[in-house]
């Protein structure tokens, strides 16, 4: 059955909104400018009009907007006029644009009643006014006319034409011909008369360009033109204020869940579609960035270019004046609060402590914080908000053991700071160069993660651990250039989903309680709220399966059952979508322990909130009110999602099946994912947004069947999925096959370390105390931390490390007079499982809390704090390899019972994969257990080991190799790849062949 193509299944319109990816240059170098009307002030004045008028309202509205958050709402009541020359006119003064065919301008609008006209001020700079010659002639052209009642856009296109429909009036008007030479337009005029009676306007999303700069600026027909000095054109001033008060963010005295973006190059327009209300931005940003935030009503998060010395007798003039310059380049924005840095470390505590109070005597109100790696306790005490980092996906960090760093971060920290964190919505530039081979910086021909999906359940387990806010680490991967559509489509329905549960979480005085649910890799986080104000709770059932952070599984149940605990009586559990917002009243029933909940679709993440609020303005109201709103938007985001992702699922696939790599079933999930995608258009064009918007989340789960179904059948049979660097993503599994394929040709030779059997030097008994890492030439330990523990790493007799057998307990074959006349053979009889050949000595690796002692000589009880900096680790002397030739790594690690307070326990990794493809154990069921990694050798010819544990426990290594891959082809010529398929081999005079075969996985023979 042929594989469906997109042209047969999709048919995918153009995007409305989000859709148009875009390219990712500098925004100072863009020629178009636009308004949003994003700010707290309104941006229309009101100009002259031939007619008696009352202006009404005029205000910023989110009551209807054409992009979020909101438009310039004005409501007019005006007399009757007669003839086609009644206006009533307001306008908004733009950069100048001069006039050729590549003008354009618009503006939409929506209006209560139809005749909104779009009207531009032309500036003949090189023409005197004849009224007032110190003043160039000015003059307005006429452009589209609104008709409905719905958004329309009006515009003026064909500038120069319009221009000339005006040319001989004017040169009636004065009498002479009109010198039409560096014309502009200066002004965007709005002809708000309907009609006599009252019309509500709304305006939003005002573009035109080119734009750039002129020589002087025009006025109305008869009026004196102003020009400004240099320097002295007026800024966004600041409207919004920010303050820290209870571990909370509030925002002109409301509380404030920011959605912040890194912002280092996206055109903002685009950004503020995707939802994103905060912009951080570096101590450089241009100015005409800063300019078109402010203009805009973003909050900005600015870095600090430098901090003080920690020591105040410290020479710091130039680092003063640097926090000079940045403290009044900000001085006019609205500042969310002052980033002082990230990565700062405990040593850093004085230097950002000082650079704060340097600050805050130039701001006393605003908040400051810090992105921190380790000294949460000390920087939580002075910093209104602490925020921490780490990027799971990707590596061998299980979704699982993120969630229990980033708790653990948390609890590090003090509950008077706001706690936050970055989002890894990107590919680290490790994987960019290993795994993708391109330079860091630039664009990719080929589909890179990380999945949408992905970046939602990072999301997620973020707000579920406590944080109070979230910053998204990259705009680049949102753009074209990075195959960054799709996860651009995400985030706005994302970022919609988490304003709309802002209010609820907000609302929350407890630390997150998490809850089994009847499906093992699905955790369900609760948050509980206040529940005397109506604000009920949050549930957030997630997907925790092992492997999410590689490739997201389907993560999708029917029936999944959670039973949450003290929830207020009356208060109905509400599934929220920002396409319509279900209750799920008759699927919950009380009982003991709770009110057991089930969810009749699961879908990796199933936001639910319970809540009794139900009053004229209460949350189910405004949840309702925002699906009116977004309802048709998120269907849009959704859709365009599902078709962005086929393309590139199929774009993989399809290679995979050239290389021969077949999965059961795909043309079947394909034609699935298409048959949904199908059926939320068809809904969308009905006016179901709901349903189109589910029809078209549910596009998805075929797509991540595929991928799912791939990516084990390339890991199956590797001791972990990180021991090829290609496995670790979906989009990079056709590399991981040719890989794969080159290790099936080779031969394993002599393991190249030495000492890596932790045997004595000299051959003698190793001590019952063991002897130093340092005894093995070449090898070394080191050590860090700023916990109170004991540490230790030596050569130990392996002969109190060896597995005790199983002991098999009978199988009871029933009655004696029915069991069978022979012994029958289980399939597990005579089956040994592999184990180390010990010899005299292993490696050690030990760390334990430290007993202290009170004053009265009673032992203090030990604490259950995690561990916040603790890296023990042992160092094996380089290996020199050709460069490019393949090795395979291997060691036996054993964990005697389990390594606590931290996510990473015992780790092995080399010196090629580096520490996000480590072999991470936190127990081994007191079994020692193999793991093979397969590298290839930098270009620098080197390749080393590291062994390390950052928990408390102990945890044992032996018989650690690197043992170079020999093409059987080629001989002992480490570094030639093999040749074109079906060739001869052709073996080199006196090329010496290895005997091992190699196995490309952890004991499972290549089939």
């Amino acid at each position: 059955m042929p594989t469906p193509t997109r042209r047969y299944v999709l048919m995918v319109a153009v995007l409305v909104l989000l859709g148009v990816g875009f390219a990712l240059v500098p925004a100072r170098g863009e020629s178009i400018y636009r308004f949003q009307f994003g700010g707290k002030n309104v941006a229309f004045v009101r100009g002259d009009a031939n007619m008696k008028v009352e202006e009404k309202e005029h205000d910023i509205s989110d009551r209807f907007f054409k992009s979020q958050p909101t438009s310039e709402h004005v409501k007019v009541t005006a007399d009757a006029a007669t003839g086609d020359a009644a206006f009533l006119h307001y306008h908004y003064d733009t950069p100048p644009a001069l006039i050729t065919p590549a003008l354009s301008a618009g503006v939409w609008v929506r209006c209560t009643r139809p005749g909104v006209q779009l009207r531009a001020r032309v500036v003949f700079p090189k023409e005197p006014d004849p009224a007032r010659p110190e003043s160039p002639l000015t003059a307005l052209i006429v452009g589209d006319t609104h008709n409905g009642e719905n958004w329309q856009k009006l515009t003026l296109t064909d500038v120069p034409a319009l221009l000339g429909k005006r040319l001989p009036i004017l040169q009636t008007q004065i009498g002479r011909a009109v010198n039409a030479d560096g014309a502009y337009i200066d002004r965007i005029v709005l002809n708000l008369y309907t009609g006599p009676g009252t019309a509500d306007v709304w305006i939003d999303d005002l573009d035109i360009g080119p734009v750039k700069g002129a020589e002087g600026a025009g006025g109305a027909p008869g009026e004196v033109v102003k020009r400004p000095k240099p320097g002295t054109e007026k800024k966004g001033a600041r409207g919004r204020l920010s303050r820290q008060e209870g571990g909370q963010l509030f925002v002109d005295n409301k509380p404030f869940f920011f959605r912040a973006v890194r912002h280092t190059g996206a055109p903002l327009h685009v950004l503020r579609q995707a939802g994103f209300d905060s912009l951080w931005v570096p101590a450089d940003v241009p100015a005409d960035v800063l300019e078109e935030a402010n203009r805009e009503g973003w909050l900005v998060v600015p870095s600090v270019p430098t901090a003080l010395p920690a020591a105040p007798t410290a020479n710091s003039t130039a680092e003063a004046a640097a926090l000079d310059a940045y403290y009044r380049k900000f001085a006019d924005s609205d500042v969310l609060f002052y980033d002082l840095g990230s990565g700062r470390q405990q040593e850093q505590t004085g230097a950002v402590e000082r650079t704060r109070d340097y600050l805050r005597l130039r701001d006393p109100k605003r908040p400051f914080s810090a992105g921190v790696w380790d000294g949460f306790k000390g920087y939580s005490a002075f910093l209104d908000a602490v925020g921490t980092y780490r990027w799971p996906l990707f590596t061998s960090l299980e979704m699982e053991g993120y969630r229990g760093w980033l708790a653990q971060r948390m609890s590090l920290s003090s509950k008077r700071a706001v706690f936050w964190t970055w989002i890894q919505n990107h590919a680290p530039d490790w994987y960019v160069e290993s795994v993708a081979s391109v330079s860091p910086g630039g664009g990719f021909a080929e589909p890179i993660g990380p999945h949408p999906d992905q970046v939602r359940l990072l999301a997620y387990l973020s707000v579920a651990c406590g944080c109070r806010g979230l910053g998204f680490w990259s705009d680049q991967y949102l753009a074209d250039s990075h195959h960054g559509r799709g996860r651009l489509q995400g985030m706005a329905i994302l970022n919609s989903e988490l304003e709309m549960l802002a209010p609820v979480l907000l609302a929350g005085d407890q630390q997150p309680q998490w809850l089994d649910t009847s499906h093992e890799y699905v955790k369900a986080a609760l948050i509980k709220g206040n529940l005397s104000g109506n604000f009920g709770a949050v549930l957030l059932p997630i997907w925790l399966g092992p492997g999410s952070q590689y490739v997201p599984g389907q993560g999708a149940l029917n029936d999944l059952t959670v039973t949450v605990p003290l929830v207020a009586d009356g208060a109905d559990p509400w599934r929220i979508s920002p396409a319509g917002v279900t209750c799920l009243r008759n699927d919950a029933q009380k009982v003991p322990g709770g009110t057991r909940l089930t969810i009749r679709e699961f879908d990796l993440v199933t936001p639910i909130v319970f809540t009794n609020d139900v009053s004229q303005n209460g949350l189910v109201v405004q949840w309702q009110d925002y699906n009116r709103k977004y309802g048709r938007l998120a269907a849009r985001w959704a859709m365009d999602l599902a078709a962005e992702e086929y393309d590139k699922t199929l774009a993989t696939h399809r290679k995979l099946a050239e290389m021969g790599v077949q999965i059961r079933g795909a043309d079947s999930l394909f034609q699935l994912a298409a048959q949904r995608h199908t059926a939320a258009q068809r809904h969308a064009a009905a006016g179901l947004h709901a349903q189109a918007f589910a029809d078209a989340q549910g596009a998805l789960r075929p797509l991540r069947v595929v991928m799912w179904d791939h990516w084990k059948k390339a890991t199956e049979t590797l001791d972990v999925p990180s021991a090829s660097p290609f496995a670790v993503s979906y989009h990079s599994l056709p590399k991981h096959w040719e890989l794969f394929r080159e290790i099936q040709s080779c031969q394993v030779g002599v393991s190249a370390l030495p000492g890596g059997a932790f045997e004595p030097v000299g051959g003698g008994p190793l001590p019952k105390d063991g002897a130093p890492v340092s005894e093995l030439p070449g090898w070394s330990a080191r050590f860090g931390t700023l916990d109170r523990v004991k540490v230790a790493a030596g050569l130990v007799p392996a002969d109190q490390t060896t597995d005790k057998p199983d002991v098999k307990t009978p199988e009871y074959l029933g009655l004696k007079m029915w069991r069978p006349s022979r012994e029958i053979t289980r399939p597990g009889d005579g089956y040994e499982p592999p184990a180390p050949q010990l010899g005299r000595g292993v490696l050690k690796l030990e760390v334990r809390r430290r007993g202290d002692v009170a004053p009265d000589g009673k032992p203090v009880e030990q604490s259950t704090m995690p561990l916040e900096r603790t890296f023990l680790a042992v160092e094996s002397p380089p290996v020199n390899l050709p460069p490019g030739s393949l090795v395979r790594v291997s060691g036996w690690v054993k964990i005697p019972g389990e390594i606590s307070l931290t996510s990473d326990g015992a780790m092995l990794y080399d010196s090629a994969g580096g520490e996000p493809l480590a072999v991470r154990v936190t127990k081994t069921k007191g079994k020692w257990k193999q793991f093979h990694l397969y590298r290839r050798v930098p270009a620098s010819g080197q390749i080393s080991l590291t062994l390390a544990l950052t928990g408390v426990g102990v945890a044992y290594f032996d018989d650690v190799r690197i043992e170079p891959l020999h093409p059987t082809a080629q001989g002992a010529q480490y570094g030639a790849r093999p040749g074109p398929r079906g060739a001869a081999p052709v073996v080199p005079a006196g090329a010496v062949r290895p005997t091992a075969p190699v196995v490309p996985a952890g004991g499972v023979r290549p089939r």
